[in-house]
């Protein structure tokens, strides 16, 4: 730019003020340099050289006055630096050394005059000026040794005039995070002081858990762990103590002279002292799950307990001016209140200590409530315009806590379990059931439960308002009427509707405020808050954020493991990597490293905008919620370093990020953790299972119809299931396919018949257009899929839809009416018609022939397959949209939904068009029945031995606690084997463990869940199901029993439900029926048992077919990288997954396992059918069908309670789901077996329900429907 221009020469006349003159007292402030920021310098392509001699060899630096500059001097520092002179918002100083003649000229000095300085006389407005400081920045040199005028062979170091960076990602921030250091010497308050040293010092060791002594927290009965403590103190110091901290939009920066600066980057503007903001009084507590958020968050409640939130300055009421002087007490009562001071706390301890009664001091408080007004805001729009009075608050020292549903009743277990009886008084608030039960009053010592809020005096009496998420959001309608009307602003004071006719009545709609709902919680204001699982709110347009957003609360916290989506701790990360690892911590510091590295794609919103929205819409921190005063800041032009002056590049994260991420999350580092608690060691390990025949040819047929879709397809167009526009049914095939390694019976014999003809019509095509690998592999498959057809055993299996179970010795005279495959050996029973045949000869155990009748249950249980057989058979002639036109070589089972299984045969067949004509399936009439006996139209059948109906009774203890005769030949009947190698699998484990240890088995599709449960119910091991189809009020009861109650040894957890937040630490060992394949997920499962609490090492397993399709998936899912997995929506859509699938291979069958026993999985150990021990355990019979009747009466009277004085409360129904209230009667002892559930919904299977009559007779047989996943007996 200045390579042609000649060396310039300062005239005499050029205002050249020497740098010493600045300093002899001059009274313009703007003379003062120690006003100015020192930026940087300028080099000058040319020296200046000038005659002007400043007497001393010392006074090196003169000023350049704008006023007298030549243009040749302005064309050499620039038009930037030109304009920024001439407004003043500048000065510049020439290096002019003496001593050296000829050297100088070539630097030039700049200081900027900063905007919080001087803005009355200089203004700071124009855009143009704002662009021209860019434009500097772009030439200055801030080294330290230029600024000192040694401008020869020094490197120039160019300003930053972007933001800081922090070249790193989001998750690499956070578990870089400090862990928590708490220091009471912060606080002021010597009450939050003293709650804190009490919290540290309650994790200390001491020995008060040794005796039976007060421990140093008051009703804590729970030590603390020392990470434990260290975290609930600093919240408690961040909500008592807030600290100063930098303006996000500023850093600070040093400039040549060591002098600070601030600067921000985004506008570029300089400020010479800093500008704060007040830190949010709370936070996230984002502990990694298992450690033991709940309890944290109970001891920051139970140590601040008492405490007040302060009166908001700007609403601080004046000073109380009393008619008469007042009594002491009142006037420190009502000072006590208004400096938020816990008096009642101290009064209560005082109490306990010294055993005095303060009634009176306690009643006093009572009568000075802190309180202030807010004044009204609605403008008045004329002389009619009703003006609301103030809003008057009280201040309460209460804690709302918002919970999921299903979460609800672990938080109450924990409050029981860690906390003193009634050191805490807690409402739980729960929306109210369809059906609105009679208000039950709550014993002493329990939490109230109730679905309408009580008045606000009563709120005042409360340290915990427990909500669940739904109940909470009902609390929108606050303000509205019946019909959700609400009172405009500005209404008029007087009615202004038209008359009635020609009468002067008035046909009034007016609102009336006293029909308004108004909230009780928006009339105090709150100490907490605090969101479990608080992750959910970070969208800002939910009512329960708005909701959150409406309350008066000055403490906010959000509690989550989780707090935005693949944002955990990296112990979490790294857990399903490397499960045997000899260095955890290790391998930790080694994944986060290969995190490190700051990505677009993975950074640039997602968990990054969550932060943002939490910390703005829940959280209200400033400046990034709307404070009223300055609006608020854009999340995403501030956390990101943006390399251009108004476009956002994301070039990477900024440090404003960093710093406020420090002052919200409370999370503890892996390595601080484990020098305070060692969990017991968790083994995680893949089981490859060999698959049996069964399974084997499952696996070819899916491969067969993968080979024949794509070579009749030709691979091209929308036939062809890997086309872009067949994603639907590629993807239901592939569910299906993953579904199918457990067991499938979808495929039908008609089916196979048609893939094989498709198949060989096409390669007999002379026209077909296929290579010869293609048709080879074609034939192979087709040839290998057609010798299924001879299989008595999987044709029959494919009818019933059954899991087949091998059988040893089954009673002969009834083998014929039960066997699937007669008379093949070993005997195959589906798992349902064997449960029947066993519950009959269980139930007549004690008669002198408990096989009686069992013929006729063999031959209802018959009837029930050709029941299921026929409703198929309906709902497909019925079924008016099909899912997807079918593609070539593909079956419509293979695309479709699950198997039509027994269980939910009625549910179906109830959803069939009443316009088409219905198959009704038809019950043969069995012998001795009534004449044109049916038993079609009730769904029943009914078996008599007799005309009369004898009466039916229950069985007795001892009836269900007796054995067989040792000489009995039923104790013979065994089970060897079922056709899926993983049930075989399940059910050995299951005998295994169960006498000892809890079982979780996480399965994927309910049928494999349906399955399982029968197993289970045929070994009588008491088991519940946590399904996707429950409610959140069921779910919150069976992971209660679960924990609770012995009996209960089985929990079967949906994949697909996530179960976040939820406690199962009673279980120590973990079964995953299909390989999760995605990290976060899997962790997230296996996190239920291996947590804190656990005292048993956990076992994990994971189950794999060996050689298929699945086993391939699985190995390319562990090697698959984090971006890998980010970056496919579905593992089907990860390119070599689909190469995978394209080109499975056929698995090889032996001609030895194609019949008899080699066909079947084996189990290791053949287990009795009949009149096995521990019946009485299980509670199908008797007693335990009279205590689930009653407690179905206890639930209906469970205690939601609707007393108060607080006004309507929305209905759930109107929006949330109908989850039911929570049930107040005591829990039961033991629990109902899966097929005797009771409440909520559930997929439907038949029973039959046999009883034994007075006289010891067969009565009759009644086919009954029932709810495996929580549902009712429907008979």
């Amino acid at each position: 730019m200045f390579g042609s221009l000649p060396k310039v020469h300062a005239s005499e006349s050029t205002l050249l003020t020497p740098v010493a003159d600045l300093e002899l007292g001059n009274k313009d402030p703007f003379r003062d340099l120690s006003r100015y920021i020192p930026l940087g310098c300028l080099h000058l392509e040319h020296p200046i050289s000038t005659p002007l001699d400043t007497g001393s060899p010392v006074f090196d630096w003169v000023e350049l006055q704008f006023l007298d500059l030549p243009q040749e001097l302005k064309l050499l520092i620039g038009n930037a630096a030109t304009n920024l002179l001439e407004a003043r918002w500048i000065r510049a100083f020439l290096h002019c050394p003496p001593a050296v003649e000829g050297d100088g000229g070539r630097i030039v000095r700049v200081y900027l005059l900063p905007e919080d300085w001087g803005r009355k006389t200089i203004s700071r407005h124009s855009e143009k000026l704002k662009s021209a400081v860019r434009d500097l920045l772009q030439q200055i040199d801030v080294s330290e040794h230029v600024w000192k005028g040694h401008h020869m062979d020094v490197k120039t170091v160019r300003f930053d005039p972007w933001a800081s960076a922090e070249n790193v990602s989001l998750f690499y921030l956070f578990n870089k995070l400090p862990s928590p250091d708490p220091c009471p010497e912060r606080i002021k308050s010597r009450y939050a002081r003293a709650a804190i040293e009490e919290l540290l010092d309650s994790a200390s060791p001491t020995p008060w858990e040794d005796f039976n002594t007060q421990p140093p927290l008051g009703g804590l009965k729970t030590r603390l762990y020392p990470y434990q403590a260290r975290s609930a103190s600093l919240m408690i110091q961040r909500e008592a103590a807030p600290q100063l901290q930098l303006d996000p939009r500023l850093e600070m920066r040093v400039g040549p002279t060591g002098d600070k600066f601030y600067f921000s980057a985004r506008d570029g503007s300089f400020l010479q002292e800093p500008r704060f903001y007040e830190t949010s009084r709370g936070g996230i507590l984002a502990e990694t799950m298992g450690l033991g958020k709940t309890i944290i968050c109970l001891a920051v409640i139970i140590a601040t307990r008492g405490h007040l939130p302060q009166i908001p300055p700007t609403y601080c009421p004046a000073p109380q001016i009393r008619e008469k002087v007042g009594s002491l007490a009142d006037m420190a009562a009502s000072i006590l209140g208004r400096n938020a001071i816990p008096a009642r706390a101290y009064i209560e301890r005082t109490e306990v200590e010294s055993g005095i009664e303060l009634r009176g001091l306690k009643d006093k408080l009572d009568a000075h409530l802190p309180n202030y007004e807010i004044p009204t805001q609605i403008p008045r729009m004329n002389r009619a315009t009703r003006l609301p009075p103030p809003r008057r608050l009280v201040m309460t020292s209460g804690t709302i806590i918002v919970v999921p549903r299903n979460l609800l009743h672990q938080w109450q277990s924990e409050i029981r379990k860690h906390l003193v009886q009634g050191s805490l008084k807690v409402l739980v608030m729960d929306s109210k059931p369809a059906r609105a039960p009679k208000r039950q009053i709550p014993q002493d010592n329990e939490m109230e439960l109730r679905s309408e809020l009580p008045s606000v005096a009563e709120l005042l009496k409360y340290d915990i308002i427990m909500f669940t998420r739904n109940r909470f959001e009902d609390e929108i309608s606050d303000g509205t009427d019946d019909s959700t009307r609400r009172m405009p602003p500005g209404a008029p004071s007087t009615c202004q509707c038209p008359v009635i006719g020609a009468t002067t009545i008035p046909d009034c709609s007016c609102l009336n405020k006293g029909g308004l709902y108004e909230s009780p919680l928006k009339r105090l204001h709150w100490l907490r808050l605090i969101i479990d699982e608080g992750h959910n709110f970070s969208s800002g347009m939910s009512d329960a954020v708005i909701v959150s957003k409406q309350l008066r609360v000055e403490r906010r916290w959000v509690v989550s493991g989780t707090p935005a989506k693949d944002l955990v701790g990296i112990e979490v990360d790294v857990s399903t990597l490397n499960e045997n690892a000899v260095d955890p911590a290790m391998d930790r510091d080694s994944a986060v490293e290969q995190r490190r590295t700051f990505n677009l794609k993975d950074d640039k919103g997602g968990a990054a905008k969550a932060l943002g929205s939490l910390a703005s819409n829940f959280l209200m921190v400033r400046p990034w919620c709307d404070s009223g005063t300055g609006g608020r800041l854009d999340w995403d032009s501030y956390i990101y370093r943006h390399e251009h002056p108004f476009r956002k590049t994301w070039s990477g994260f900024s440090s404003c990020l960093l710093r406020t991420l420090e002052g919200l999350v409370v999370k503890t580092r892996p390595d601080d953790v484990e020098r305070d608690i060692i969990l017991p060691p968790m083994r995680h390990r893949v089981v490859s299972l060999k698959p049996c025949w069964f399974d084997k040819m499952t696996a070819n047929l899916f491969v067969q119809v993968l080979r024949a879709n794509a070579v009749t397809s030709e691979r091209s167009d929308v036939d062809y299931l890997f086309h872009k526009n067949s994603a639907k049914a590629r993807y239901s095939l592939m569910n299906n396919l993953r579904q199918s390694n457990f067991t499938w019976t979808g495929f039908s014999v008609d089916d196979v018949a048609a893939t094989i003809e498709t198949s060989n019509k096409y390669l007999t095509n002379k026209d077909k257009n296929c290579s010869v690998h293609d048709a080879t592999s074609l034939l192979e498959s087709s040839h290998s899929v057609s010798e299924i057809l001879k299989s008595n055993a999987w044709v029959a299996l494919s009818k019933a839809h059954e899991i087949g179970i091998a059988v040893e010795g089954w009673p002969q005279e009834f083998e014929e009416s039960f066997a699937l495959a007669y008379p093949e050996k070993p005997t195959l029973i589906g798992i349902t018609q064997l449960l029947d045949g066993q519950q009959h000869v269980d139930s007549h155990i004690v008669n002198e022939d408990p096989t009686k009748g069992l013929d006729l249950v063999g031959q209802a249980a018959k009837a029930k397959i050709l029941a299921v057989q026929e409703a198929e058979g309906a709902i497909k002639v019925n079924k008016e949209n099909p899912v997807e036109a079918l593609k070539l070589g593909i079956p419509s089972s293979a695309i479709g939904g699950q198997p039509l299984t027994s269980r939910n045969v009625s549910v179906l067949t109830s959803h069939v068009s009443p316009k088409k004509v219905k198959v009704v399936p038809k019950l043969p009439v069995l012998p001795d029945a009534p004449e044109g006996a049916t038993a079609n139209e009730q769904s029943t059948i009914a078996v008599a031995v007799s005309p009369a109906r004898p009466k039916k009774r229950r069985l007795t203890m001892a009836e269900e606690m007796a054995q067989l005769p040792e000489q009995s030949s039923l104790r013979n009947t065994r089970v060897t084997g079922t056709t899926s190698a993983k049930l075989s699998y399940l059910v050995e484990k299951v005998i295994e463990h169960q006498a000892e240890r809890k079982i979780i088995i996480f399965y994927d599709g309910d049928n494999a869940a349906f399955y399982i449960a029968q197993c289970l119910e045929m070994l009588y091991v008491n088991h519940r199901i946590y399904a996707k189809t429950l409610d959140n009020v069921k779910r919150s009861e069976y992971v209660a029993l679960f924990n609770e109650n012995r009996d209960v040894r089985v929990l079967l957890i949906d994949v697909t439900c996530g179960a976040l937040g939820l406690n199962l630490n009673a279980a120590s060992v973990v079964l995953i029926v299909n390989p999760i394949n995605r990290p976060g997920i899997e962790a997230q499962a296996i996190k239920r048992a291996h947590r804190i609490g656990q005292t048993r090492e956990v076992l994990v397993e994971t189950l794999v077919l060996e050689g298929t399709i699945e086993e391939a998936i699985f190995k390319r899912a562990k090697n698959m990288s984090r971006n890998e997995h980010l970056e496919v929506k579905t593992l089907e859509d990860d390119n070599k997954i689909m190469d995978i699938i394209q080109n499975a291979q056929i698995l090889p069958i032996d001609p030895g396992e194609t019949r008899g026993a080699a066909q079947f999985a084996p189990l290791k150990v053949p287990q009795q059918v009949f009149g096995r021990t521990g019946r009485e355990k299980y509670h199908r019979y008797g007693h335990a069908a009279m205590e689930v009747k009653g407690t179905r009466k206890q639930n209906k009277r469970a205690h939601i309670g609707e007393s108060g004085t607080s006004k309507r409360p929305r209905k759930s129904g109107q929006k949330n789901d109908a989850s039911g209230g929570p049930s107040s009667g005591p829990e039961p002892t033991s629990a109902a077996p899966a097929n005797e559930r009771t409440g909520g919904q559930g997929l439907i299977v038949p029973q039959l329900q046999p009883t034994a009559t007075e006289d010891g007779s067969t009565s009759p047989q009644t086919i009954t429907w029932t709810s495996v996943f929580g549902g009712s007996t429907l008979r």
